[in-house]
């Protein structure tokens, strides 16, 4: 589909992979499709030692046609793959982070979320160099190809350069935007072009603080190589977004419309929306355990 009537017709899938940054689009992503018109796929694992986003093709599959085909907006921790029980025409959009910094921030959130079926695990391994070394969670092992590939087989640590040529094929075919969470306002601009969406401000959501210690240089080494097809797909599908940038001046205007937009818009969300959730939040009891001694 080249035009915006014909994209306006599509079923839009928010192929959302974790601690990407996903929970800021999907605000960005709410402004633009009515509730009436969006469902969330949310599921459990079927499979031990498998993660929850694989059995979201089951769990969609079994809904009724007419449920299928009726959302404007598709969205959850998703694997590639569900387009093909859309009844109707559809396409994808997502973001991508590098693989290092995501590994991390996932472990993070595993050892300060005590409803995570992992998070006893994280805590009694004791940090970030045991977590991902033991094999125990698959988002530490090229979590971005696996999801993108749409495999749901492959055991930790066999994960294949095939699997990201498959990725990378996905990424070209069907996904109409392919964001960076590291270039994030370019990545909404980019949202702006294909969808015509122009309500695209916003405030950080779930931004956790950052380490308060470095990781040591062999866990780094150890996760830049156990990522590695993840650490490909990230910079090739970065490239692909810097030079759409520089081929279209009009996505750099549309970038500095944004950060000015944004300036002004964040100082109320933080009175509005970032303050009065923090206090429901504490006084819910969800206060957040610190992450162990290495991040």
């Amino acid at each position: 589909m080249s035009d915006r009537t014909d994209r306006s017709r599509q079923t839009v899938i928010f192929l959302h992979i974790g601690k990407t940054g996903g929970s800021t689009l999907q605000r960005i992503l709410y402004r633009h499709v009515p509730a009436s018109h969006r469902l969330l796929v949310k599921t459990r694992p079927h499979v031990p030692g498998r993660p929850a986003r694989e059995e979201t093709l089951r769990a969609f599959a079994q809904l009724p046609a007419d449920e299928r085909a009726r959302p404007a907006l598709i969205e959850g921790h998703l694997i590639y793959g569900i387009h093909a029980l859309i009844p109707g025409p559809s396409t994808y959009i997502t973001l991508l982070r590098d693989p290092i910094a995501l590994t991390i921030s996932q472990y993070r959130y595993v050892c300060r979320t005590t409803t995570h079926p992992l998070h006893q695990d994280a805590i009694e391994l004791g940090s970030l160099d045991a977590y991902v070394r033991s094999g125990i969670s698959l988002e530490t092992d090229n979590s971005q190809t696996r999801a993108i590939s749409g495999d749901r087989t492959t055991p930790y640590g066999d994960c294949s350069s095939a699997m990201l040529v498959c990725a990378q094929d996905h990424l070209s075919a069907s996904f109409s935007v392919v964001g960076i969470t590291e270039e994030f306002d370019a990545s909404l601009a980019l949202l702006e072009r294909a969808f015509g969406w122009s309500k695209l401000w916003y405030s950080p959501v779930n931004a956790a603080p950052r380490p308060a210690h470095p990781v040591p240089p062999s866990t780094r080494r150890f996760i830049e190589d156990q990522n590695r097809y993840d650490l490909e797909l990230h910079a090739w599908a970065s490239a692909r977004l810097q030079e759409t940038v520089a081929s279209d001046p009009v996505i750099g205007e549309r970038i500095d419309r944004l950060r000015a937009l944004n300036a002004v818009y964040r100082p109320w969300a933080q009175v509005t929306y970032h303050y009065p959730r923090r206090v429901r939040d504490a006084v819910a009891g969800r206060a957040r355990q610190g992450a162990p001694r290495d991040v």
